[in-house]
């Protein structure tokens, strides 16, 4: 009965990521810049922002700013 349970609660819990992930989707192409786009396209893949940096060779505080920008251009 609890296993049945924690898989309705985890299908509910899948269901809102997928919800989230399709407005994301939707609001892709605000996104501009070279940067941005592979910044978000990392996150969408899972990666962490010390990964991301690490991989652009660029600080983990320059990621965050970058995805606040991208947060500003799809809220815009």
């Amino acid at each position: 009965m609890q296993e049945a349970i924690r898989r309705s609660k985890n299908i509910k819990r899948i269901a809102e990521y997928e919800k989230k992930l399709l407005e994301v989707l939707m609001l892709i192409e605000r996104v501009t810049g070279d940067r941005e786009v592979q910044v978000l396209n990392w996150m969408l893949d899972g990666k962490s922002q010390r990964w991301i940096g690490q991989h652009m060779t660029l600080s983990a505080t320059s990621i965050k700013r970058i995805k606040d920008n991208i947060v500003k251009q799809m809220i815009a």
